[in-house]
């Protein structure tokens, strides 16, 4: 027997001779006529070039072969009642489905803790799982579904992908709390003439930001001193306290930060782009209930802004 030339409709009119015994019984279960039901049977059982039901006075009764077919056929049925079940009702309490999301290590530090405690509430099934992929890779990933969500600071992906803003954010600047030349408010010059950490994640498109940075010190025909470059804010702050050197990080991270000895953040003595903080998602789950409940789970914590197609 060939799957592609099976008529997978007929797998109902299995299922339902097998639980009700009876031809005229599945037909009322399936709406459809005794004939037709009869009809089915005649075609399930050349295709298996089996009889698959016998009659007799107690009603349909099951072939071996229809024996050993029923368990995995009735499995599959299920699963795909359960999808469609799915498809009509999600339900975040009873959920185990699993998220992966794109994110940076401060993307996790800003959106993790609030959002973890939210689906400890409401879904205590459901996991989280971070990823982090070269910007190139990414937009393929997320339209194979291997990656549900993109949160934090990316530049608009291609066609295809929904975005969602979720709320500005700008820069400021980390120095220590004990700077030897920065006392009061930081000034263009001092912020020039310093030694630099250039904060740049795999994650995002933080790039941009830097891009501004470098088309200022041009402007100014200096050139900027960048001692350390680094694409993880984790150890920043422990970096920075006690030195002569400044870097500039969002001011999400920098609130995540604040409790860290030896450093304090600054304004940056520049005029510096705000930058949309946003949830990227591809097509392919945009109409997706369980995908739809987290999006909205995550604009309801973070958000003030609204979603259209990128």
């Amino acid at each position: 027997m060939n799957l592609n030339t099976l008529d997978l409709n007929l797998l109902l009119v299995f299922d339902a001779v097998l639980r009700t015994g009876s031809t005229t019984l599945a037909g009322e279960e399936l709406g459809l006529t005794q004939s037709a039901v009869s009809n089915g049977l005649r075609r399930l059982r050349a295709a298996f070039d089996d009889p698959l039901f016998i009659k007799t006075p107690q009603g349909m009764s099951p072939t071996p072969m229809a024996e050993r077919l029923a368990p995995s056929l009735r499995e599959g049925l299920d699963r795909i009642r359960q999808a469609i079940d799915d498809r009509e009702d999600f339900l975040p309490a009873a959920s185990q489905r699993q998220y992966v999301l794109y994110a940076s290590d401060t993307g996790q530090r800003v959106f993790l803790p609030r959002l973890l405690g939210r689906l400890r509430r409401e879904a205590p099934g459901v996991q989280l799982v971070t990823l982090q992929a070269s910007p190139r890779d990414a937009p393929r990933l997320m339209a194979a579904g291997e990656i549900d969500l993109a949160l934090g600071f990316f530049l608009h992906f291609q066609a295809g992908f929904y975005r969602q803003k979720l709320f500005s954010d700008h820069y400021v600047c980390m120095a220590a709390a004990d700077h030897p030349a920065i006392r009061g408010p930081m000034t263009l010059a001092q912020y020039m003439h310093a030694p630099h950490v250039v904060y740049r994640p795999a994650v995002g498109s933080h790039a941009f930001f830097e891009d501004v940075i470098d088309k200022l010190f041009s402007e100014h025909n200096l050139r900027r001193q960048v001692v350390l470059q680094v694409t993880h804010g984790l150890g920043l702050p422990e970096i920075i306290a006690g030195t002569d050197m400044l870097v500039a990080v969002p001011a999400s991270l920098a609130q995540a930060c604040a409790g860290s000895p030896g450093v304090r953040f600054l304004p940056l003595p520049f005029d510096a782009p705000l930058v949309d903080i946003t949830q990227q998602w591809h097509e392919r789950f945009h109409r997706d209930l369980g995908h739809a409940w987290l999006r909205r789970t995550i604009a309801d914590l973070f958000q003030d802004g609204g979603a259209a197609p990128a």
